[in-house]
């Protein structure tokens, strides 16, 4: 039972062989010139050979002395031989060694009037003059076999690579198909989600508001402003997320626009600060050393790219240690660094990071949690700007992320 169903298992692929190898001829037929078929080498190699047998005559005929006295048609086999293929080849060897067995061992007085005795022994040394001829055109007829199985071969391969390049656009296209239907649902998606939530942490901030005029809070209105700090706290974080889908969605489609204008980025960075210390209640210090740098670029941007630095330092950093933030301006270039206090990167992974989806070991065994999208937008938000981005970083000292941008714009 096992041996049969191996061989029904084994039918597939045969056939599969087979229709390969008759694909392969046919196409091998149709590349090859119609006077280079095997029917006409069949036709032509008469008069090739004849061609060569009168040479042999002249020779014989003007007792000229060759070391290899056959060598005059080995000419008419290799001709026919890389011209129609081994078929033909083999049928113009036979015709040769024909034609010399009658040349070289004729019969009785073909030639010469000889005893019969001294006839035998001169064909004796005849026949083994024509070895070398008969081995020649073995030899001749092999080589074209293998090159004609070469040429099949490499046509194979041909349409193998044709094959398997034509599933690989069409799986190319699936992916493309895909890759768009899922842009297309994450923007969708991220829509429709941030106006409910947006809604939801408006009211939330609003109740909290009342709640945090009234001098003594009873017992049960405590736990209720809480209840809406915690809401507060994690539609925050939620529509954070939904930004960064949003703007990986546009980013991948090639639709990310830049609105460029004059802007205040110390003003920015206190914004971005302010916003951070509020939701994670942690201690953020900003070094400036001016009160004002204005540069021409995208605000809103600015404030996401900075959003997601101090983002990823407050939650890879131990609460007890600051976040801090500097500001720099030389040569026409501004530069912000934001340091933690963390682990650090390894040196292997500080290219990784920047890569969409992407989360180091360390990242992925703690219980925070992350897409791994915030510096891939930060990335390409800033290359936008015409800026560069990268981190520094030791084993047990924390890790610096600094970004360097041109004042005037890109």
């Amino acid at each position: 039972m096992q041996a049969t169903r191996v061989k029904e298992g084994r039918k597939p692929l045969i056939l599969m062989r087979l229709r390969q190898s008759a694909e392969v001829r046919r196409l091998y037929a149709t590349r090859v010139p119609w006077w280079r078929r095997a029917p006409i080498g069949y036709l032509l190699s008469i008069p090739i050979v004849a061609f060569g047998l009168g040479i042999v005559y002249l020779e014989h005929f003007f007792s000229l002395r060759i070391y290899v006295p056959d060598m005059p048609l080995v000419l008419p086999v290799l001709l026919v031989a890389l011209l129609w293929g081994v078929g033909p080849a083999l049928c113009a060897a036979l015709l040769c060694t024909l034609a010399l067995i009658y040349i070289y061992v004729p019969p009785q007085g073909a030639f010469a009037v000889l005893p019969r005795v001294q006839w035998a022994a001169d064909n004796i040394d005849k026949l083994a003059e024509i070895m070398p001829f008969f081995l020649i055109e073995v030899g001749i007829a092999i080589i074209a076999g293998q090159r004609e199985a070469a040429r099949r071969r490499a046509l194979l391969a041909e349409l193998e690579a044709q094959a398997r390049a034509h599933d690989l656009e069409q799986l190319n296209e699936e992916l493309k198909r895909v890759d768009q239907l899922k842009d297309h649902f994450i923007s969708v998606a991220s829509h429709e989600l941030k106006t409910p939530i947006t809604t939801i942490r408006g009211q939330a901030q609003i109740a909290l508001r009342r709640l945090t005029r009234v001098a003594e809070l009873p017992p049960e209105l405590d736990s209720v402003r809480l209840a809406l700090q915690k809401i507060d706290e994690q539609t925050y974080r939620l529509s954070a997320l939904i930004d960064d889908m949003l703007a990986l969605s546009s980013i991948q489609a090639g639709k990310l626009k830049l609105r460029p204008r004059p802007c205040d980025l110390v003003e920015i960075c206190r914004e971005a600060v302010e916003d951070q210390r509020l939701v994670s209640g942690r201690t953020i210090t900003l070094a400036t050393p001016v009160e004002t740098l204005m540069i021409k670029a995208d605000a809103d941007r600015l404030h996401q790219v900075l959003t997601n630095l101090l983002s990823n330092a407050i939650k890879y950093s131990p609460e007890d240690t600051p976040v801090e933030i500097g500001l720099a301006c030389q040569n026409g270039q501004v530069e912000i660094r934001v340091r933690d206090h963390g682990r650090g990167i390894p040196a292997d992974q500080r290219e990784q990071i920047f890569q969409a989806f992407y989360r180091t070991p360390e990242a992925q065994a703690s219980p925070k949690d992350g897409w791994g999208l915030g510096l891939a937008i930060c990335k390409d938000i800033v290359e936008r700007h015409g800026g560069r981005i990268w981190c520094e970083s030791a084993p047990g000292e924390g890790t610096v992320f600094i970004v360097v941008l041109p004042i005037n714009g890109s």
